[in-house]
């Protein structure tokens, strides 16, 4: 299968340069997903742009909660978001990862549930006016059920898409670990699926392995892909404290990708 070979520079840690995504391209790499958290994502920007990259965007997500139920924290948001799906459109960047984050007032659930759908569209419709993409991802519940992590389930997640009017982007680490078939996964998202992140892990922890190093992807995911002709990106997002930039260049399973 030749797929669409992403990285997201999460990886490689903040500290890279020019010559690190000089190297990725080398490797056949066609795209690469900004890690928004970086200090220099923006000069993450310039470099994808400079090498010639297909280029994609994980938007922030620490401290910035699209479900939270107080106001003034929600418009903050929706505000750091739409600076970045701006600054994304200036570098013609195509997709940009959301997390829907968490509830921690469980009594609050149908409220949060209601500015969590009205913020997600918001930001949809304007990442469209750039023709960006915004793809919503699939997150690990709280199994002690303390809290409510958006979204919590396939169900309220595929409801969430349609509502919105966005689309998914399927973190392989966060399904293992929720403990959810792939294969019933993809199919139920069908045309929704729109980017695949890839990475291993012991079924317990999202570790961020390389493949192989774990028991998540026992079942080669790309020959689903295959067979279901999966167009999208292919998303590699590795532990960069971990691994090093040539541990993941020079892997078996992503050098035959």
């Amino acid at each position: 299968m030749i797929i669409d070979k992403w990285l997201s520079l999460w990886s490689i840690g903040e500290d890279h340069s020019l010559s690190d995504l000089k190297l990725i391209k080398q490797a056949g790499f066609t795209g690469v997903e900004i890690w928004g958290e970086h200090a220099v994502a923006e000069k993450s920007l310039e470099y994808a742009k400079e090498c010639d990259f297909d280029i994609g965007m994980h938007l922030p997500f620490k401290n910035l909660n699209l479900s939270t139920v107080n106001k003034s924290e929600g418009e903050q948001v929706l505000s750091t978001m739409k600076r970045w799906l701006s600054k994304l459109a200036e570098f013609e960047g195509c997709h940009a990862v959301i997390h829907g984050g968490t509830l921690s007032e469980i009594d609050s659930l149908d409220q949060s549930s209601k500015v969590l759908i009205d913020r997600l569209t918001e930001l949809n419709d304007y990442a469209r006016t750039y023709n960006i993409e915004l793809l919503y991802e699939n997150q690990i519940p709280d199994k002690s059920r303390r809290t409510h992590v958006y979204p919590t389930s396939l169900g309220e997640w595929v409801d969430t898409l349609k509502k919105t009017n966005t689309k998914a982007c399927l973190d392989l680490g966060h399904l293992a670990v929720h403990g959810e078939s792939f294969k019933n996964t993809v199919s139920t998202l069908g045309e929704l699926l729109k980017s695949v992140h890839i990475s291993d892990n012991d079924g317990i922890s999202d570790l961020h392995l390389l493949p192989g190093e774990g028991i998540a992807l026992n079942e080669d995911p790309l020959d689903y892909l295959a067979e279901i002709d999966y167009h999208g990106p292919v998303v590699f997002e590795i532990s960069p404290y971990k691994y090093k930039l040539d541990d993941i260049l020079e892997h078996p399973f992503i050098l035959k990708c």
